[in-house]
């Protein structure tokens, strides 16, 4: 584990004492936490099968705290997913454990960025944080096509950061302007769907994305191929997108897990669930984020995958397939979905919100 230590002092409550700050490093095992810090494996084992299952499975980079008292544990934090985390406390009895709830400090802030060479680059010399880009370039992507973007384009933000012990953990857009000379995009994220909409209650999306991945290229289209494995003709009900192993994989619309697993020839897949009689997969995947399951519900957006080469395949890639009232339909068909527009009561709150953002960070619409 890499490994840092300070000396904190809090007047009453934590005088003298170490704390160890840990960051959970690839190879780490809890067992090896608990063996280097001379701890009962009983810990482990008087654990809910739940909590076994999210200690076995720490994030790499997680930062862990202890905190000593003559080299004596008696306490430590250990995350295990992006709400709560586990307490040993040393008692008079022994240890005890508990889950608790990680806190969050959230800190909303503003920036302008003039793009002349590209968005990344502009972007990140503007505010330091690589993130920010593909957040802005994700946003307006059924609108704005960043390879041609014009001299001189503005970028105006309002975005929030979520910070633990003063690391940036995420960052959120709450509001975004692309200005040039030959137009102007405003995009506020409505807090009652997660969608973001312009200043005249359209989304800046349709119902799904035009694809489920930043991709190289599609090397198999929908229809009938010669199968490179099998060798025959047969149906390719998908599309096929090229990329590297570990490129993230984005539900292309709000939806159920419906199936995460294993399915013979596409490797490891998840399948999702949209209204109107959707159904998505994404095959041939190398991996899952944690927290990704059966019965889960997913924004348009979310990662739900990490691009592989799993089952039978030739190379990395993602097989995309579109289900339609259980019938396979070419992908290409829902690329350009209709925008969802608010009416109603949800146009009525979405614009006294906005009414309300505008005035506190100082936005001036036209």
């Amino acid at each position: 584990m890499k490994r840092f230590l300070f000396l904190l002092i809090i007047p009453f409550l934590l005088f003298a004492y170490k704390v160890d700050i840990y960051k959970w490093a690839k190879k780490d095992t809890f067992y090896g936490f608990l063996k280097q810090n001379e701890l009962p494996l009983s810990i482990y084992y008087n654990l809910s099968p739940d909590i076994k299952r999210y200690v076995r499975h720490i994030q790499t980079g997680e930062t862990i705290f202890v905190l000593k008292d003559n080299n004596i544990l008696k306490q430590a934090l250990i995350p295990l997913n992006d709400t709560k985390q586990l307490q040993i406390i040393k008692s008079d009895k022994g240890y005890i454990t508990k889950i608790v709830p990680i806190i969050y400090e959230t800190v909303t802030k503003k920036t302008s960025a003039t793009i002349n060479n590209y968005l990344s680059y502009d972007l990140y010399k503007a505010t330091k944080l690589r993130s920010l880009a593909s957040k802005v370039a994700y946003i307006f992507s059924d609108r704005v096509n960043f390879r041609t973007l014009p001299k001189n384009t503005q970028i105006d933000l309002v975005y929030q950061e979520k910070l633990k012990f003063g690391q940036i953990k995420d960052i959120k857009i709450l509001y975004a302007k692309i200005t040039n000379r030959y137009y102007t995009i405003d995009a506020f994220l409505n807090p009652y769907d997660g969608r973001y909409y312009d200043n005249q209650g359209k989304s800046l999306k349709g119902m799904f994305l035009a694809a489920p991945l930043r991709y190289k290229r599609i090397s198999s289209y929908f229809g009938m191929r010669f199968h490179p494995i099998l060798h025959k003709w047969r149906m390719h009900d998908g599309i096929d997108f090229v990329n590297r192993i570990g490129t993230p994989i984005h539900s292309v619309a709000d939806g159920k897990i419906i199936f995460k697993g294993w399915i013979r020839g596409y490797g490891r897949a998840v399948k999702i669930k949209h209204k109107n009689g959707y159904i998505t997969l994404y095959a041939h995947l190398h991996s899952w984020p944690r927290g990704i399951y059966n019965g889960k519900w997913v924004r348009q957006g979310d990662v739900i995958g990490y691009l592989g080469n799993s089952g039978l395949s030739t190379g990395p890639h993602l097989h995309f397939g579109v289900m339609h009232y259980g019938k396979w339909i070419n992908p290409i068909k829902i690329r350009h979905s209709a925008k969802v527009t608010l009416y109603g009561k949800q146009r009525k709150q979405f614009f006294a919100y906005i009414q309300k953002f505008t005035k506190e960070n100082d936005i001036a619409l036209k």
